[in-house]
């Protein structure tokens, strides 16, 4: 059980590369780089298995983007005039993962460099 609890992990990490390189194709978001993303999707890995008991795998004891832990916690805000809360840290979906990734194909194999999008 504990070997398929990490090879699903890393069929995850996979998907996240390969997406990661897609966002990130064109070049880095000023402050941020696809690397510091990657790094920060294995510092979540390790934490996830050490939650579930298991010996961490990717070496990333350190956070690297720490500010990426108060982003994804934000504090619930009740708006004044209307005394409805909204929650600033989740966005409303709708819809099946079926939906949302129909006909994607994630791949790190060969991926688009910026000079084939130019």
């Amino acid at each position: 059980m504990h070997q398929e609890i990490y090879d699903a992990c890393d069929t995850i990490i996979h998907h996240e590369d390969a997406f990661i390189d897609l966002a990130f194709q064109m070049g880095p978001i000023e402050g941020l780089t696809a690397d510091e993303v990657k790094q920060y999707i294995r510092y979540i890995g390790d934490r996830r298995l050490m939650q579930l008991g298991l010996q961490p795998k990717y070496g990333t004891s350190d956070n690297p983007l720490p500010w990426m832990d108060v982003m994804l916690n934000a504090i619930e805000h009740t708006n004044f005039f209307e005394n409805r809360a909204t929650e600033y840290s989740r966005a409303a979906t709708t819809g099946t993962w079926e939906e949302a990734f129909e006909g994607a194909v994630f791949s790190t194999e060969n991926p688009p460099s910026a000079r084939d999008a130019a």
